[in-house]
């Protein structure tokens, strides 16, 4: 062990050719020291012939841009990296609550998250690193933005914008100007402006001190109601008319002498319609949609979405009671003209939960499919999207045009892209519909705008995670898509309609996935409250000043 340091070979032999080499106080061995620390040697192990017990100090100074880098800096390290970046891991009793691939990830994008704090879109991000590392969680943040829209990028996720943000304005239970509320569907006229589905706010909804009617609103490309009155107030369409819920609706463009005219259909099955330039009082009652079950018996239809053919003629995407039942899912087709208009259908044979309905332009159908609804299989856990060739009489042809283990789970509106392809709304939640607990689904993915290659296939989001609450309505803009968000539908527990009643005021909801929690009640409450913490406290340190917000879940 008392052989010289071979780095004596960097000095004049002058220095050191004379010393004792067995004397610890030369040069030699004071160098020997040095090469073991600098080179990793442990001390009882010979300079030639040892493995190294850490990392030589020249190889650590030669790396050490991977230290500040929080994919490639070592484990041990991320928390002091951390702290760099104002970035705590979160512990619970001292142990910590994420993994090292949730600190890593975090901490690689904190700092972009710290630019936008105070802003809509810094919340979001926040709570989208914080809440993702804990159980899986679908976290959304409804401000009361209603009527959205994107510009879909190639090469990055695409912002999810505010089209309209201003809804009724009131002043204690007096309703001082109407707009729009909860938009469910949205169609596009040949001028450019927007026809948009409210489903308003119901007597049933409780705790709120205004009931608002069901309405058909004509928006701007910019945003703007279309006004009347003075001081100006926003108009509805058809604002003497009475109907339920509007779940459809669909511009007919101007034929044979015919002006454009927008038609819908209610919760009823009640077709309504108002012609250009849409400023009638009242709408035209076209007729009410029925289809018969087994036994011959009437049964309104329950409609899902609506579209216009390439003859003139509309189709509605009837619900129904279920696949295999007496009452399938069906396309109800109005041909109108003549004195009144003729009314058919046609039951589905292969989709199982009608969510949207689109005709291309060769006329085939395309229906975005959620699937069953109470999964018992993996395959279940997804959506699809099914061609309907209308050619082959007398029946037609069903395909489905996406593997079965597709991201899709529930595709509430479709649109065409340029080159053939599809770009899929979609709410991301399995069960659609609420069940006995609203916020513990099957799936619980964030809503996305998805763009589909048909040709490939293959399924690609497009959009910004969080932006969207519960989006149902969609139509193409030419470069932008115009997307309705109604927000969460109303649980029996909890009211989720306020952001859209008080300007100061936003919601965070938050769903879970049922198979990532204990089957035992009392187990399950703890991971469930740990989430609701975690995002409490997020929400309390990011949210913008003048606001005040409430949680909407149930744990």
């Amino acid at each position: 062990m008392s052989e010289p340091s071979s780095y004596l070979r960097y000095l004049p032999p002058v220095v050191w050719q004379d010393e004792d080499p067995a004397s610890e106080l030369s040069i030699g061995g004071w160098l020997r020291i040095v090469e073991k620390v600098l080179t990793g040697i442990p001390d009882d192990v010979a300079l030639a012939h040892g493995d190294h017990e850490h990392a030589a100090v020249a190889d650590v100074i030669a790396r050490v841009d991977s230290y500040f880098d929080p994919w490639r800096t070592p484990a041990p390290f991320l928390p002091w990296l951390a702290s760099w970046v104002a970035l705590g891991f979160p512990t619970v009793e001292g142990e910590p609550i994420w993994d090292e691939y949730q600190q890593r990830r975090v901490t690689s994008q904190i700092a972009q998250a710290h630019r936008r704090r105070g802003l809509r879109s810094g919340l979001r991000t926040y709570l989208d690193l914080y809440a993702s590392g804990l159980i899986r969680t679908r976290v959304a943040v409804d401000d009361g933005s209603r009527l959205l829209f994107a510009v879909p990028r190639p090469d990055q996720l695409a912002p999810i914008g505010v089209l309209v943000g201003q809804g009724p304005q009131l002043r204690g239970s007096t309703v001082i100007a109407e707009g729009v509320v909860r938009p469910w569907c949205v169609a596009r006229a040949s001028t450019g402006d927007f026809f948009v589905g409210d489903t308003g706010v119901s007597a049933a909804i409780p705790h709120i001190p205004v009931t608002l009617p069901n309405r058909v609103w004509q928006i701007s490309p910019s945003g703007d109601y279309r006004f009347t009155g003075v001081p100006p107030i926003p108009r509805p369409t058809a604002p003497a008319s009475s109907f339920g819920p509007v779940l459809a609706i669909a511009v007919l463009p101007a034929t044979g002498g015919a002006p454009e005219t927008v038609y819908w259909v209610d919760s009823r099955g009640a077709l309504l319609a108002v012609p250009a330039p849409f400023d009638a009082a009242k709408a035209t009652a076209v007729v009410t949609l029925t289809v018969r079950a087994a036994g011959n018996q009437p049964i309104p239809v329950a409609p899902v979405a609506m579209a216009v053919d390439g003859n003139g003629d509309l189709l509605v995407l009837h619900h129904g009671s279920g696949l295999g039942t007496p009452d399938p899912p069906r396309i109800v087709t109005v041909q109108l003209g003549g004195a009144s208009p003729t009314v058919t259908d046609r039951a589905l044979t292969t989709v199982v939960e009608p969510m949207a309905l689109l005709v291309r332009p060769d006329g085939t159908l395309v229906i975005g499919d959620g699937g069953p609804q109470e999964p018992t299989t993996a395959d279940d856990l997804h959506g699809n999207l099914v061609a309907i060739d209308r050619s082959t009489a007398p029946a037609w042809t069903e395909k489905a045009l996406l593997p079965v283990d597709n991201p899709l789970v529930a595709p509430t509106a479709l649109a065409e892209t340029d080159d053939g392809g599809l770009f899929v709304l979609d709410v991301g939640l399995k069960p659609f519909a609420s069940t006995s607990d609203p916020f513990v689904r099957a799936v619980a993915e964030p809503a996305a705008v998805h763009r589909v290659d048909l040709a490939a296939p293959q399924v690609t989001r497009i959009s910004e995670p969080g932006s969207m609450v519960f989006p149902t309505g969609m139509v193409r803009d030419g470069a932008r898509l115009v997307i309705c968000d109604p927000g969460l539908p109303a649980p029996p527990s909890v009211n989720p309609v306020w952001p859209r009643l008080d300007p100061f005021r936003f919601d965070v909801v938050v769903h879970f996935v049922g198979a990532d929690l204990p089957d035992d009640p009392n187990e399950r409450s703890l991971p469930l409250q740990r989430v609701l913490a975690t995002i409490g406290d997020v929400v309390e340190q990011n949210r913008p000043a003048h606001l005040y917000w409430a949680p909407i879940t149930e744990a």
